[in-house]
């Protein structure tokens, strides 16, 4: 009796999508031009496949948010917007969950 994670990702997808669409026409709005891009990573950490995105786009700048995780959690968790910034070729901007 094996359950399909199919409708879970797809919700999740749609979800993706609809933030993507609110923050690119609020950059726009601010004068930017944006390329958001909604991309799946199965097996490795995503701060691989945000360099290597931002590389195939030619980003002039990669914005993140982050945890802002410190001590033990961090160790624990990891820091992908870390590894980001540590291997990114372009500029990263990182902007803390609101209430830290």
């Amino acid at each position: 009796m094996g359950a399909s994670i199919e409708p879970i990702l797809d919700s999740l997808r749609v979800a993706g999508q609809r933030t993507l669409a609110r923050l690119a026409r609020s950059a726009t709005k601010a004068g930017t031009k944006p390329q958001p891009v909604l991309a799946e990573n199965f097996g490795s950490r995503v701060s691989v496949t945000i360099v290597q995105q931002a590389k195939r786009l030619r980003a002039d700048l990669i914005v993140m948010g982050t945890h802002g995780r410190r001590g033990v959690k961090r160790a624990l968790l990891g820091s992908d917007a870390e590894l980001v910034v540590r291997n990114s070729t372009v500029p990263v901007l990182l902007v803390p969950a609101s209430g830290r």
